[in-house]
């Protein structure tokens, strides 16, 4: 498992301790504004300030979009993301980048979200971490951890789970029809 995964995998096992759930994925977005396609639009942030996070305190946050050329909002071809995290202390230091080109996309029920809708896709992932770089590398029909529905609040609260204190994890996700 690469560097950046491992951190991401850290953050997220972290956060599903105390009940948040994570994800992230892609590049430059290139279907953003386009009226004759519809576009999922995501936006992700995840912080810990008080170091309640396996040890480490640091964050997560990106964007991503997922195109829908078709104006489906269950299913497209392409999309583009960018995800940044850093953490210091508990054993892990450093920021890490990862650059996504979704190839293609749908949504299902994701058992890590107890059955809610998310999106899983293949991508072509380059992942930078402390300035070295790995990749580009291909993923397959993987669950990307975003919900597939039109939300903006703390992920917690999908969940009826009070935020923890220090900690904070929000997803905007918006879906754009086609016009």
């Amino acid at each position: 498992m690469h560097r950046l995964h491992r951190f991401v995998a850290r953050v997220v096992a972290a956060s599903l301790f105390v009940g948040i759930t994570l994800v992230a994925s892609t590049a430059p977005a290139h279907a953003t504004g386009n009226g004759s396609i519809g576009v999922w639009q995501v936006g992700i942030s995840q912080n810990c300030t008080k170091g309640d996070c396996g040890g480490s305190y640091g964050g997560f946050w990106g964007w991503a979009e997922f195109d829908s050329p078709s104006n489906d909002p269950n299913a497209g071809v392409g999309g583009d993301g960018q995800f940044t995290g850093c953490s210091h202390g508990g054993g892990f230091s450093g920021a890490g980048h990862e650059v996504m080109d979704i190839h293609d996309w749908y949504v299902a029920p994701d058992p890590a979200f107890g059955g809610l809708p998310a999106f899983f896709a293949s991508w072509t992932e380059t992942d930078t971490f402390r300035g070295t770089v790995d990749g580009p590398f291909e993923v397959v029909n993987q669950p990307t951890g975003i919900p597939a529905f039109s939300v903006h609040r703390p992920l917690l609260q999908l969940f009826g789970i009070p935020t923890p204190p220090g900690q904070s994890f929000n997803a905007q996700v918006a879906w754009k029809p086609a016009h």
